[in-house]
């Protein structure tokens, strides 16, 4: 339905809703009756307006707007029909065209999709092809590989056969040098040892007036107990206590502390002249009884030396009471027809021996003097490492503790309003007290609270704390530009009162900086109430030339380090960054 339609529909329904209310709710309605007069003739027609022309007017006009309505229901069906089928056309036409589209589509989907499965099969001909080349190819290469590697295999195999044979025998004839060099000092250890003791040997010898002769062997030990040398002869007779003489001319002529006789006993073998038979001798010591009422102590510790043929060995042990029989050592006695060849031969093996050992000796000297010449260099070369490491941190630590110590006193000058030169000199600490800085100039003048402006043009520009005002003091004499004296300056720090009523504490610590010329120097020290006058630091400022040049240097300095010019774009000198040095003030 129409919007105008039903705007009209609801226009009508609320005048019709409105003239029954009005009829029958208003209150002014009056019934005139008159005498011979019903009810009934207020129906008659009076000539005012009725109720029932207005319904009848009512019901025509909405007759009128229903055969209007249905009119437009009826055109709108009819043009909702046509529009149906209009739209039932254009759905059937969209329809048709989308299954073509559907249709196109899907051939060629279908087509594009064999143009892929047949890429994809040539591509995975190709892939397949390339992948066969590559496996012929890697396992040909992995062929040569293991076929190099084989061979490279048993080629190091072979030279670390050759190697392990070579050390094997540098290894055993490094041994056998060894063997032989134990050997040797052993008895050379064992000769050295004899020759020590043949002086007591000889003093106890004599002692007892026991005989000598080439073939000798001694026993000594230094309590009262009894101990009983045993030589074995090549023949098999055995010399001792009980047997003193044997038959192949040896005779034990010395045997010791039977009784406890001495402390530095002594008992001697010895065949005399050249009567000992060649062969092989056997020594043996046996702990033969302890002498209780002496009060020696176990074990007992010996020595033996043999002299055989002149060759003398030293031998030593100890034994307890109780112990077994003991075998020291054997010898072979050389044929006297031999003994000379073999002493020659001896000497000379001795000789060779010792020239061998003397050369590993030297050679060993040479080779530690070459390892501590080295472990030297490379300790210095530490050494020198840790003290670069050591002083560039020492060198950070400084300019971080400058800069740190320069914000402090740009801020407290700063804060007094303090002027700055290139000669400057400031003093700051950290406590009420007040401390006084005195500067000395070249010509004597002493710049310092009682004389504050000075005849060579040095000012005192702050003095703190001559009431106890501020935890941060500074004090500042300053010259303006270029108008500092070139000569040596002296620096002092007076401790000249201590403000009890702040309850401060002594020794106060300062510190002094000084800008001389952009060379800015750093100085520590510390004074106590009543201490004397203190001298901090001194320095020379540079005449004019010597300025210029150092500012020169700087300069040159730095274009060195950053590779620009001296000035900048816009004609404005660099900035020049100057080291600050640390000097204790003692």
């Amino acid at each position: 339905m129409e919007p105008v339609t039903l705007v009209a529909m609801g226009a009508l329904s609320g005048g019709f809703l409105f003239g029954i209310y009005y009829t029958l709710v208003r209150s002014d309605a009056k019934l005139n009756m008159r005498p011979g007069m019903s009810a009934e003739g207020l129906r008659q027609d009076t000539g005012a307006p009725s109720f029932g022309r207005t319904k009848q007017e009512i019901d025509r006009k909405l007759a009128i707007v229903e055969a209007r309505r249905r009119r437009a229901e009826l055109v709108e069906s009819r043009l909702a029909a046509q529009e149906a089928e209009l739209r039932a056309a254009e759905n059937a036409r969209k329809l048709a065209e989308e299954a073509e589209l559907e249709r196109i589509r899907r051939k060629e989907a279908k087509r594009r999709a064999e143009e892929q499965e047949l890429a994809r099969r040539e591509a995975e001909e190709q892939q397949k092809k390339a992948m066969e080349e590559s496996e012929r190819l890697r396992l040909e290469e992995e062929s040569n590989l293991a076929k190099e590697r084989q061979e490279e295999e048993e080629r190091l195999a072979k030279e670390r056969e050759e190697l392990r044979q070579a050390e094997m025998a540098a290894a055993e004839e490094q041994r056998l040098a060894e063997l032989e060099a134990a050997k040797l000092q052993e008895e050379m250890e064992s000769r050295a040892a004899a020759e020590a003791a043949m002086a007591e040997l000889q003093a106890r010898l004599e002692r007892e007036g026991a005989m000598t002769g080439d073939v000798q062997i001694s026993l000594m030990w230094e309590n009262f107990n009894d101990l009983d040398l045993h030589v074995v002869c090549p023949s098999g007779e055995r010399i001792h206590g009980g047997n003193k003489k044997s038959e192949c001319s040896g005779e034990l002529d010395v045997d010791a502390n039977v009784r406890p006789e001495t402390k530095k006993p002594v008992e001697n073998v010895v065949w005399p002249g050249v009567t000992a038979p060649p062969g092989t001798y056997q020594v043996y010591v046996h702990h033969y009884k302890k002498h209780r009422k002496r009060r020696t102590k176990d074990p007992t510790a010996f020595q033996i030396i043999v002299n055989n043929v002149g060759d003398y060995r030293e031998y030593h042990g100890d034994l307890t009471y109780g112990d077994p029989i003991k075998l020291v050592c054997q010898f072979d006695v050389p044929d006297r027809e031999e003994q000379a060849e073999n002493a020659k031969r001896s000497l000379e093996e001795q000789m060779r021996l010792e020239v061998e050992q003397s050369a590993r000796l030297e050679e060993e000297r040479e080779a530690e003097e070459r390892q501590r010449q080295a472990d030297l260099a490379a300790a210095e070369e530490e050494r020198l490492a840790e003290l670069k490491s050591a002083r560039k941190q020492e060198e950070i630590e400084s300019r971080q503790a400058a800069e740190t110590a320069m914000k402090e006193l740009q801020a407290r000058l700063d804060r007094e309003g303090a002027r700055s030169g290139d000669v400057q000199i400031s003093l700051m600490w950290d406590n009420f007290n007040d401390l006084d800085l005195h500067v000395v100039c070249p010509s004597g003048e002493r710049i310092h609270g009682g004389n504050k402006t000075s005849q060579c043009g040095g000012e005192l520009d702050v003095d703190a704390n001559v009431r106890p005002e501020t935890k941060k003091p500074v004090e500042n004499v300053v010259w303006a530009d270029e108008t500092a004296q070139p000569g040596e300056y002296q620096v002092y720090v007076h401790h000249y009162k201590k403000h009890k009523k702040r309850r401060t504490k002594d020794p106060t610590k300062f510190k002094v900086i000084v800008n001389n010329v952009g060379e800015l120097l750093e100085f520590d020290g510390k004074l106590s109430h009543g201490d004397p006058i203190k001298l901090v630091a001194q320095f020379d400022v540079p005449t004019s030339d010597e300025r210029q040049a150092r500012i020169d240097a700087i300069r040159a300095e730095m274009d060195l380090l950053t590779g620009s010019q001296s000035k900048t774009s816009d004609g404005q000198e660099p900035e020049v960054e100057v080291e600050i040095e640390n000097d204790e003030g003692n």
